[in-house]
């Protein structure tokens, strides 16, 4: 296969707005070729979630393991997990695998449509610690790290999702070796709220590190990808046909 690989870990959603469904598209948009692993079925579409069933941790890292057996991954992208515990579990068995393994972590604590998916949170530095780089929007940075210093706390990469900030919305920042880049919203038409746009985000982000990308390079990218997707339609589900 002459196509990067990337290994995404995380729910089904039945409208494809987000989970699984949601990261293989974007990743196939980019020439990139992903791999599922599932953590959850839920019974939701763009507006609501009704109900999420958690597969049990065996089934979850038996899938890793079938798909390790089959392929090599250097990129792994992880949205929800039903605890911060059993992301740390996953990211040490797929080390097991690929000791070098660099991971995207988009820690997907509440849905767009309200539905928690975490009770706690303690812990999470020791996780972001394991990872290459975590995708927090503006809410869950602040559940993460009420006083502030998650920043200083976070022991990887990070990339701040600013869709949800009350006062300049599709600003982004991104932290890398102690130094903070502002990445300002892409000029250029309307844009349309969408489901899954997190998700989105983040499978773009590690789609272009699969790909060479230098980090801030693949955030720009990616910042543009999700640019494109959200101006796609007014409906809440937007379109994969339009590479950044």
């Amino acid at each position: 296969m002459d196509r990067p690989r990337v290994l995404v870990v995380a729910g089904y959603d039945p409208s494809g707005g987000a989970g699984v469904l949601a990261d293989v598209k974007t990743l196939e948009s980019h020439g990139v070729y992903g791999y599922a692993v599932c953590t959850a079925i839920t019974w939701q579409n763009e507006r609501v979630v009704r109900r999420v069933d958690w597969l049990p941790e065996k089934d979850v890292l038996e899938q890793v393991d079938v798909c390790f057996e089959a392929a090599g991954f250097d990129w792994v992208k992880i949205g929800i997990m039903p605890s911060i515990g059993l992301v740390g579990r996953v990211v040490r068995h797929i080390r097991q695998w690929n000791p070098g393994v660099r991971v995207v972590w988009d820690p997907v604590i509440r849905s767009s449509s309200g539905t928690d998916f975490w009770v706690k949170t303690e812990g999470w530095e020791e996780v972001a610690a394991q990872c290459f780089v975590m995708t927090p929007n503006w809410e869950e940075m602040g559940w993460l790290a009420a006083d502030g210093e998650g920043v200083k706390r976070c022991g990887c990469h990070l990339l701040l999702k600013g869709g949800h900030h009350p006062e300049h919305p599709g600003r982004d920042y991104l932290w890398m070796e102690g130094k903070m880049e502002v990445l300002e919203p892409v000029d250029g038409g309307a844009v349309y709220p969408k489901h899954g746009s997190g998700c989105v985000l983040a499978s773009a982000l590690a789609a272009n590190l699969a790909l060479g990308y230098a980090l801030p390079v693949a955030a720009v990218r990616a910042k543009g990808y999700v640019r494109n997707f959200l101006s796609s339609n007014k409906s809440l589900l937007g379109w994969h046909d339009c590479i950044s």
